[in-house]
């Protein structure tokens, strides 16, 4: 039906979705390549590490990409900035092994100082260009009471990334160095209080912990204590909105949404 046929919204929303190259309910198939954005070390695996986990188990490349050099993480007065930076980056990749994660992309801005410009912009849309992920996971920058600038920012700055990836203008030097424009067919925002898929990570929820302890630097056994349960409440929240015991939720949303949508909130 030609879409002046269509009498109502909601009956024209599902025939657009229906166009979408993107499905839902199946928002990982035909994918090869996942490019995950954390804001510092640690964030793709609090967030997705069971996700992470079974895709990688699939035969899907799972690559992070490494915002802040995290040496703001301590209350330890005790360690210079550049020393913990270089622990937290060896305890990444401890823990980006243990889920099957071989490529780690850093970029090293400061952290908490993470800018939201043009230039932290076009550095991760060059990314984007150089390995062709057909998914793009990142923190969702709307999170309510988010307090991290970092985690704002690396969210709207993999949204903005995302949007002109397949701009051969936007950084243009790109196009000269032999990189083609990339098109992402869809986002996938964690840390996220609105969901609209959930992986059951019921079964890799103790190995998922295990990878976030690998952070030992961030997770003494004092403060592991508290956030052992934080976490685990995380997950259980997740899972009972899922309908499993354990979950991890992510807010899907098509490259087509990401500009002038003023119904995504339904979806």
């Amino acid at each position: 039906m030609a879409f002046e046929g269509f009498s109502n919204f909601e009956s024209a929303l599902r025939a657009l979705m229906d166009k979408l190259d993107f499905k839902m309910e199946e928002p990982f198939k035909d994918v090869s390549k996942v490019l995950c954005i954390e804001p510092h070390p640690d964030d793709c695996v609090i967030a997705l590490g069971g996700t992470i986990k079974k895709l990688v188990d699939e035969g899907i490349e799972v690559v992070y990409l490494l915002l802040t050099d995290g040496s703001m993480g301590t209350t330890d007065d005790g360690i210079s900035r550049h020393e913990l930076a270089l622990t937290r980056l060896q305890e990444e990749r401890d823990s980006a092994k243990l889920l099957g994660v071989e490529k780690i992309i850093t970029l090293d801005f400061v952290d908490t100082e993470l800018p939201y410009d043009r230039e932290a912009r076009k550095e991760i849309v060059t990314i984007i260009r150089k390995e062709k992920p057909e998914m793009v996971l990142m923190p969702d920058p709307w999170l309510p009471y988010e307090s991290h600038p970092d985690h704002r920012r690396a969210g709207l700055l993999g949204i903005e990334a995302v949007g002109f990836s397949s701009l051969p203008n936007f950084n243009r030097t790109d196009l000269e160095a032999g990189l083609e424009p990339h098109t992402v067919s869809a986002v996938g925002l964690y840390y996220t209080h609105k969901p609209n898929y959930f992986v059951d990570i019921s079964d890799v929820v103790e190995l998922k912990l295990e990878a976030i302890k690998r952070h030992r630097s961030q997770f003494t056994d004092e403060i592991w204590e508290l956030w052992e349960p934080y976490l685990r409440t995380i997950s259980l929240y997740y899972g009972k909105l899922g309908g499993t015991k354990y979950g991890e939720g992510i807010r899907f949303v098509p490259g087509l949404f990401l500009h002038l949508c003023p119904f995504y909130d339904l979806i």
